[in-house]
């Protein structure tokens, strides 16, 4: 058993001693089976949450009526405990209306999505497996448990889902789960753009995104998501590209505004609700690729947009194949070398400034310290007081005499 269930058997241990089941259930036993790394651990139980959290010292409860309650281990750990239940209708296509408690670990298997989800594990380590998701796992498919439109019409974002696990862990889709989809796609219009949004981000990361970007095509998945309608050959050309290799939010949506061909950059970002830093960080890293374009890796563009965003937009590009690999020593080399990483090194401020120019205020200020900025950047002048004193002179001589 590995190292991460070790609490996690505890907390078994304590439900059995109080005359409950409990197993080991859901992604954590797939990905052991699987030799990946384990994620969060969940456990299901025939306790009610009322009994779960009489048991436990420290609970947290972040979903009673749906069965699930946190439990807090003496070493801080957090286990979601579930009780076994079935789910009612999804009048929503989201959440189930009512759940129902059930004291059957298979019949609260039968409600998850997939197969390969929808295993157990005893504290021992003995494998619960009624719908054959072990074969599944070692045929590398993803096949819903039961009816795939059933499955769909609960909560339609297991479609996008069944897209994603294809492209974490290069799996294939069955056949009925594939024609389920292309059934039920528009069913994806119901999902909030949220738990869209995390789907394609955890997709987008995936080894086998070039499958799953071909899947998302063929299956017409992708037409129900923010402005992918009509650019399905884009998808294709996306799909062609190492997008894996880009670990950060920020430069994975820069080349999807890239490749896709977004001519509104920030409406595009805004329809699928992404925090305004990340959006901020897109805006930053296309006007950097332009830039770059037109002077290639010029000072100023590093000294203005900073080493790590520089960084990024170089990444972006060479996935594209717009940049060689060489260029992020390049970057750190120019960033290292520049006298200036900021207005704050600049051995005179505002003050000095006024002080030089007589108490006079005025826009002159930012654009003296534009010019000044680039002056020091390319080394034109010594950031040292006096130089610099006397570069403003002549600098404020020369605005005058211009306006």
């Amino acid at each position: 058993m590995n190292k991460p269930f070790h609490q996690g058997i505890l907390i078994i241990e304590r439900l059995e001693e109080n005359g409950h089941e409990a197993y080991f259930v859901g992604g954590s036993v797939r990905d052991t089976l699987m030799n990946r790394v384990i994620g969060d651990i969940d456990i299901a139980t025939s306790a009610t949450p009322e009994e779960i959290q009489a048991l436990f010292p420290k609970t947290i409860d972040v979903g009673a009526e749906h069965g699930t309650i946190i439990v807090v281990t003496s070493d801080q750990e957090s286990y979601e405990v579930t009780t076994f239940r079935t789910d009612g209708t999804y009048t929503d296509n989201r959440h189930p209306d009512n759940v129902t408690f059930v004291k059957s670990l298979e019949e609260d298997l039968k409600r998850r999505d997939f197969t390969m989800n929808a295993i157990a594990m005893t504290k021992n380590g003995k494998i619960l497996d009624p719908f054959h998701g072990e074969s599944d796992i070692k045929r590398r498919v993803i096949r819903t448990v039961g009816k795939a439109t059933e499955r769909f019409k609960e909560d339609a974002l297991r479609m996008l889902r069944a897209v994603r696990f294809s492209s974490q862990l290069s799996f294939s889709v069955e056949a009925d789960t594939f024609l389920g989809i292309q059934k039920d796609r528009a069913l994806l219009e119901m999902v909030s753009v949220e738990r869209k949004t995390m789907e394609m981000e955890k997709l987008l990361k995936g080894q086998g995104v070039k499958n799953a970007l071909e899947l998302l095509v063929t299956t017409g998945l992708y037409a129900f998501l923010p402005h992918f309608g009509e650019k399905g050959n884009r998808l294709r050309d996306l799909a062609k590209l190492p997008v894996y290799e880009l670990k950060s939010r920020s430069a994975l949506w820069t080349l999807l505004v890239i490749v896709l061909e977004m001519d509104d950059a920030k409406g595009f970002l805004n329809s699928w609700k992404l925090p305004k830093k990340v959006s901020k960080s897109v805006q930053e890293n296309l006007n950097v690729i332009n830039q770059y374009k037109e002077k290639g890796w010029a000072k100023e563009i590093i000294y203005r947009s900073g080493l790590e965003q520089s960084l990024e937009a170089h990444q972006v590009m060479r996935v594209l194949g717009w940049d060689k690999l060489g260029s992020s020593i390049q970057i750190q080399k120019i960033y290292n070398s520049l006298p200036i990483h900021s207005l704050k090194d600049i051995v005179i401020d505002g003050h000095d400034l006024i002080k030089i120019a007589g108490e006079k205020r005025g826009k002159w200020i930012a654009m003296l310290y534009q010019d000044l900025e680039m002056a020091l950047v390319h080394e034109e002048l010594q950031n040292e007081r006096a130089a610099l004193k006397e570069w403003v002179c002549n600098w404020l001589q020369k605005y005058d005499q211009n306006y």
